[in-house]
């Protein structure tokens, strides 16, 4: 079986046709969906690109990768998919925003990057469309210069297709991950698409944004704290306008991914290719007068959507799976589809028992932090631990309406909700902890896959040699 994973950056779950989005068109998803299952409820471990592309390919949370931002490399050789792919037979390509360690990236045989397209653009004598300071505060809004077949999103589509029509001769079985680089800021739509949604179907809800604003415990770094309804209280349809072009985006991106499965259709492929949706994180997209990203833990941020269609099980079309997943479970759920062993080192889980029904329940709850919060959401409930100021975390009641402004911490009467969940995250944190060094003959270690393959690493115990500054 084949592997085409559409991927795109910064996706809100619910702007999707198929998810019930009252204006954004997305009839190429909407029609994956049809075919295939889609995950309602699964969120990413980071709200940050790197981090959470990472634990798509590794299968581990961010405190055991320990790549907290977008910069730097694996510490240590972790499995990831593309490596056990290739060990298995298949070849691996990759076109888009990448945006992973260069412990994983380097492990394509085919890349065609951002760097790529940058170069493509020059040399055709084009530029990507640059931003005044102004033009930044104001959410990087405007109409692209650039011609919609110039786009980094069109690009992108064009590699995907030129490899799928590539493959006629080929024998091997191939993984592609089609990666682009928007929705993301910045919001530019091509021209065409420029006046696809109003101002006026974009409402803001004042006392919502208000109630929001006086209930966050931090900033927004950097220049998205502006990033707000707020800050063009004089002229909101500034504002409106970014989220419209935000939503023109994902338009854009659709049709990129129908001109792809269009190609897959046409080679042939089609009946022997696992075709996966998803996004490293969430957008605002206009939630409580937001637009970008950039406060952990809340749901518009950390919900990705998820859609897996699988040809060979055609009896799967249309179905939604609302129990919780993570993007860590993305690796062992292909890997077993795919019938190959997961790596002790994995830390998700299989989803595909729950297509099935075969279990009642894979995740009772799931994860995500920063370097300075921590945060556990189940069906019920979600708790944001903050090591800045630990005496001021966040407590929602979540269920079927998540409401993420009344913080209910200081509330007396869910005091025992409060110490359960601190004490789910804390068993959490230590389970998924990667010493710098380890040793069982200091420590027996418990009985996981990921303790023991740990505790196997060469070296991990050993002291070096020191030699003295004015001896050397």
């Amino acid at each position: 079986m084949n592997v085409l994973f559409l991927f795109d950056d910064q996706h809100n779950a619910d702007c999707l046709g198929f998810a019930g989005h009252p204006i954004v068109q997305t009839p190429n998803l909407d029609s994956l969906a049809a075919r295939g299952v889609s995950f309602d409820n699964v969120y990413a471990c980071s709200a940050i690109c790197g981090p959470s592309r990472t634990s798509f390919f590794t299968g581990t949370y961010m405190r055991t990768h320990e790549r907290y931002y977008n910069s730097g490399d694996l510490r240590r050789n972790l499995p990831n998919v593309i490596r056990i792919l290739k060990d298995h037979g298949y070849d691996t390509f990759q076109t888009g925003k990448n945006h992973l360690p260069p412990a994983i990236a380097d492990d394509f045989d085919e890349m065609y990057t951002l760097a790529t397209y940058n170069r493509h653009l020059k040399a055709k004598g084009l530029k990507n469309d640059a931003f005044t300071a102004e033009e930044t505060r104001l959410f990087m809004s405007k109409a692209s210069m650039l011609a919609e077949e110039d786009h980094d999103e069109a690009w992108c589509a064009d590699r995907a297709i030129d490899f799928l029509q590539s493959r006629a001769d080929q024998s091997n079985p191939f993984f592609m991950w089609v990666s682009f680089h928007r929705p993301h800021a910045p919001h530019t739509p091509p021209p065409a698409f420029d006046d696809l949604y109003q101002p006026e179907d974009v409402p803001i809800d004042w006392e919502t944004y208000e109630a929001f604003e006086n209930s966050r415990l931090q900033s927004r770094p950097g220049v998205e704290d502006l990033w707000k309804a707020g800050a063009v209280r004089d002229n909101p349809e500034l504002f409106q306008k970014a989220v419209c072009r935000y939503l023109a985006l994902v338009t854009f991106i659709d049709k990129q991914v129908g001109r792809i499965l269009k190609t897959l259709q046409e080679t042939g492929l089609d009946e022997e290719t696992l075709v996966v949706f998803s996004s490293d994180h969430g957008d605002w997209a206009g939630r409580y007068g937001q637009i970008g990203k950039n406060l952990p833990a809340y749901d518009p941020l950390l919900r990705i959507p998820f859609v897996w269609y699988d040809p060979a099980r055609p009896e799967n079309a249309g179905k939604r799976v609302h129990d919780l997943g993570s993007n860590v479970d993305f690796m062992p759920t292909l890997l077993s589809r795919l019938g190959i062993s997961i790596p002790p080192t994995v830390q998700g889980k299989n989803l595909l028992p729950l297509v099935d029904q075969k279990v009642a329940v894979q995740r009772d709850a799931v994860f995500a932090e920063t370097a300075m919060e921590k945060t556990i959401r189940t069906h019920d409930w979600k708790l944001t631990y903050f090591v800045r100021h630990p005496e001021r975390g966040q407590l929602f009641r979540m269920g079927e309406a998540p409401d993420e402004i009344s913080n209910l911490w200081d509330s007396p009467e869910l005091a025992p909700v409060k110490h359960e969940l601190l004490l789910r995250l804390m068993a959490w944190m230590v389970s998924c902890e990667q010493p710098a060094n380890s040793c069982n003959d200091w420590e027996e270690y418990i009985d996981t896959r990921w303790y023991s393959w740990l505790h196997r690493q060469a070296n991990d115990c050993e002291i070096p040699e020191h030699t003295p500054r004015n001896e050397r």
